[in-house]
């Protein structure tokens, strides 16, 4: 027995008669790897855990997320990047802010690119109508068919502005917006007199077809029968103009009834045939009054025609336009909302899509508004069933089906210095 310990480790001796598997592969091939001595199917899904990101590729961007993928096993050899790379663009999201930008990035990239099946849009004001064109076209050398040939998931935000909607909004949920800083009021203001100029000029319209149905229907009415109908027309309907446009309707309307009995005492002396034709539809008739506001209108026209014969049967449902009779019923807050967004194109935008994107695929479109905080919270107060309030603070709709695309609006809030929530 040795009283003191031994200077270094006894250390086992290698056996030479068993050599282990790699030190035998490697001796006879230097090329050997591991990774592709694995199977097929084991080996994509280490691809799949190295090259997929939970973020989307923007490009081009100045600046990217970490997406923490593993780029560098492309180069590893020209096995495992002809085995790789079609996962790299298979399994990811793109992003692209411009249609030149997608069209670009297919032919400059690898021709993996083809793979893609998962996109993302941002789309600006000022481009949509370069958007609604690329997606819509048929072109072999620029159009979504040809740069995105496997698509299958299709996100697009729609960035709707932030001065337009809340002029809408304050229509909607009150009187005005109360708080405001002074150059965003009158921002607001300006909008809200621009849809009040919409409103009197679809009033106006409607009133003329009802008289000249009138004066169709009722030959012999004498000049201020109309007129009568007309008033008490514009009086249902005056108490859902917005108040900052209602002296203006009155305005209006007192010039259309003086011109209306002017144009009755001609008729009335001269011949039948000299009936103008009724104006065409207005433009807007897709969002007719509800039909309890067809009966007021129709109590109201029998209270001063008693003597009359009874007008046609009338059926008790809002006026469809043409194409819109197979379109779902949607809540007051997409109603009004679209009613504003179609003339900024978010019509135009589904109906390109009918025909491009493949039959199989996913495309739903985000119309984002961006409003001050606090008209953010009052919208929540108001449609509590129908908006989703995410950690940041901004609210979203459900989607729902608009000309074969899912749809959603999502209410974005900023900070509005000397305004408090």
């Amino acid at each position: 027995m040795l009283d003191v310990p031994l200077s270094a480790p006894a250390q086992p001796r290698h056996s030479l008669s068993n050599p282990s598997p790699s030190s035998q592969a490697s001796s006879k091939d230097p090329t050997f790897s591991l990774l592709l001595s694995l199977p097929r199917e084991l080996r994509d899904r280490i691809y799949v855990f190295a090259l997929s990101s939970a973020f989307p590729f923007w490009w081009p961007a100045p600046t990217s997320p970490q997406h923490h993928v593993a780029l560098g096993l492309l180069t590893v050899s020209k096995q495992v990047y002809n085995e790789a790379a079609s996962i790299l663009y298979s399994t990811n999201k793109f992003l692209f802010t411009h249609p030149s930008d997608c069209n670009i990035f297919r032919v400059i990239s690898s021709p993996f690119s083809n793979l893609i099946t998962s996109v993302c849009f941002r789309i600006r004001e000022k481009d949509l109508r370069l958007w609604t064109s690329y997606l819509g076209s048929g072109q072999l050398e620029r159009s979504l068919k040809t740069d995105l040939p496997k698509l299958k998931s299709l996100w697009i935000f729609l960035r709707c502005g932030s001065v337009g909607p809340p002029g809408l909004i304050g229509q909607l949920g009150g009187p005005q917006i109360v708080g405001l800083p002074p150059a965003l009021a009158a921002q607001v203001q300006a909008v809200q007199n621009a849809l009040g100029q919409q409103v009197q000029a679809l009033q106006q319209q409607v009133q003329a077809l009802q008289q000249s149905m009138a004066i169709v229907t009722h030959g012999n009415a004498t000049p201020n029968q109309p007129v009568q109908a007309q008033t008490g027309t514009a009086a249902a309907q005056t108490h859902q103009t917005p108040p900052l446009a209602q002296n203006q309707a009155q305005t209006h309307q007192h010039q259309a009834q003086t011109q209306t009995t002017q144009g009755n005492t001609g008729e009335n002396r001269g011949t039948d045939n000299n009936i103008p034709p009724p104006p065409p539809p207005p433009p807007f008739i897709s969002f007719a009054p509800a039909p309890h506001q067809h009966q007021h209108q129709h109590h109201h026209h029998h209270t001063h025609h008693d003597h009359l014969p009874p007008p046609p049967p009338h059926h008790h449902a809002p006026a469809d336009a043409p194409g819109q009779a197979n379109q779902p019923h949607h809540p007051p807050l997409y109603s009004h909302f679209f009613r504003w967004e179609r003339e900024h194109g978010l019509e135009n935008l589904c109906l390109s899509l009918q025909e491009t994107r493949p039959p199989d695929s996913e495309v739903k479109i985000v119309c984002i508004m961006r409003l001050p905080r606090p008209e953010v919270q009052r919208l929540v107060r108001l449609y509590p069933e129908e908006l989703n309030v995410d950690r940041t603070g901004d609210a979203r709709t459900r989607f729902r089906r608009l000309f074969g695309v899912e749809v959603s609006i999502e209410v974005s809030g900023y900070d509005v210095p000397g305004l408090q929530g």
